[in-house]
């Protein structure tokens, strides 16, 4: 039997620190120096990284995430934010940390608060399917060239900030619009939608107008100037 090494909650806490930290410290070892922009940016991608790998999970899972999904709905449906604290305290084990099928379980329990997410017909999901796709290299070259400046032309990065950060913004700007617009908030509390829709998304609107700014520095300036 394998033996779980951490639950959920934890492993992605401490994701997120060693995908923020590590390039930050190597940044700091070269540069001598940390702006707010590098590390609100550096913290970004790597989010996005692992939120690219669950999105690829979405659209190679969806048959297993629906029949999932009518479990957890049966098992929550009234009380959803049981779900998410199983959800956070699943365990993960070295067999499973790197399955793409078990990171699924995200977009099960998401369901509970937007059902689009377990429809392959809906924009919720064909958007972030796309994204998974379509960001998960450029946020890996962003998190390498925000450090490493003789290997890629500034404007080049700058360039491919503007098209990622674009889609990334106006992609979260039209499913929040289809959320509401649906009243798919109806039947949960101010709280639950703030924390479980509004939060989460929220980054992918704030984050990616900062990468913006700083694509649109990088094209002026075809420097690097912007992360030091």
């Amino acid at each position: 039997q394998t033996r779980a090494m951490m639950n959920v909650g934890v492993a992605l806490v401490l994701y997120v620190a060693l995908s923020t930290g590590l390039p930050l410290a190597n940044h700091y070892r070269l540069h001598h120096s940390l702006n707010p922009i590098t590390v609100a940016l550096t913290f970004f991608c790597g989010l996005n990284i692992i939120v690219c790998a669950w999105e690829i999970g979405l659209g190679l899972h969806i048959r297993h995430i629906q029949g999932e999904y009518k479990k957890l709905k049966e098992k929550y449906g009234k009380t959803p934010l049981g779900a998410v604290k199983e959800f956070f305290f699943t365990p993960v084990t070295s067999k499973n940390c790197f399955s793409l099928k078990f990171w699924s379980l995200v977009w099960t329990t998401y369901a509970l608060y937007d059902p689009s997410y377990q429809n392959n017909e809906s924009f919720g999901f064909f958007v972030d399917v796309g994204n998974g796709w379509s960001t998960l290299l450029p946020s890996f070259i962003w998190i390498f060239a925000m450090t490493y400046h003789g290997y890629i032309p500034a404007y080049m990065v700058g360039c491919m900030g503007i098209a990622k950060y674009w889609q990334e913004l106006y992609g979260t700007v039209i499913y929040i619009l289809s959320y509401v617009f649906n009243g798919r908030y109806k039947g949960r509390t101010g709280t639950e939608v703030f924390l479980f829709v509004a939060m989460t998304n929220g980054l992918w609107f704030v984050f990616p107008l900062l990468g913006i700014y700083a694509s649109v520095r990088m094209i002026q300036s075809n420097s690097y100037a912007v992360f030091l």
